[in-house]
């Protein structure tokens, strides 16, 4: 909600009483999939709201993840986000290196123009991961040896009786390095994992004028 007094702007947001996803995972540890699986419908439905509005965010993490008092995803900080451009019906590419090392996109941490919409898949791949294993699929303190890590599908991982090989498999179809073969939000919703005890169908809960998140601030670079 906004409020505009005397050329002063006043954003009125929602109370997220239950922290952000990051503090959630770490009071419970590894979720299961049930848990992620709601949360990241609820993530997709908020990306996917976001690109429907010609906007992407950039810097998704479970940090910027707030809950509800009923545990629903709130997507907040979109100070790295970016209004979509077309030229001549094709997508202008992004060039700012932003985002997170850790929940960045190859292309990104190696300085290419980018699809902005693909990176944010990435990222939720990196979300999914984080969720099912309480740990992170890449990570070294090096951002060559990352990308080297991403470039190969290094996936780091864990041996865990709770996640299933489709589970896995959806997690490496969002971390794939090539974004020709990147799944895309829609196809996230139709992969048989998601669609497990109506999983995807959560994600008509957020209808086309229901915002999940502030779209302000949002950027041209």
């Amino acid at each position: 909600m906004f409020f505009l007094i005397v050329l002063q702007v006043f954003v009125v947001m929602e109370l997220c009483v239950n922290g952000d996803l990051s503090e959630y995972i770490k009071a419970k540890g590894p979720l299961s999939e049930e848990q992620s699986r709601k949360f990241l419908v609820q993530l997709c439905a908020a990306v996917q709201y976001l690109h429907d509005n010609q906007v992407t965010h950039r810097d998704l993490k479970c940090e910027n993840l707030l809950l509800d008092r009923h545990d629903n995803i709130k997507v907040c900080d979109f100070s790295m986000s970016k209004r979509l451009t077309y030229t001549d019906g094709q997508l202008d590419l992004s060039h700012t290196f932003c985002g997170t090392n850790n929940y960045a996109a190859p292309e990104i941490l190696r300085c290419q123009p980018y699809n902005p919409m693909a990176t944010d898949v990435w990222s939720m791949g990196v979300i999914l991961f984080k969720m099912l294993y309480n740990s992170l699929p890449f990570y070294s303190s090096s951002v060559l040896k990352m990308v080297q890590y991403q470039m190969r599908q290094n996936i780091n991982f864990l041996d865990s009786p709770i996640v299933s090989p489709p589970a896995v498999a959806l997690i490496q179809s969002m971390l794939h390095p090539n974004t020709e073969y990147r799944i895309t939000i829609e196809r996230i919703l139709k992969n048989p994992w998601m669609e497990q005890e109506g999983g995807a169908k959560e994600s008509s809960r957020v209808e086309s004028g229901q915002k999940s998140g502030e779209d302000e601030g949002t950027s041209d670079r």
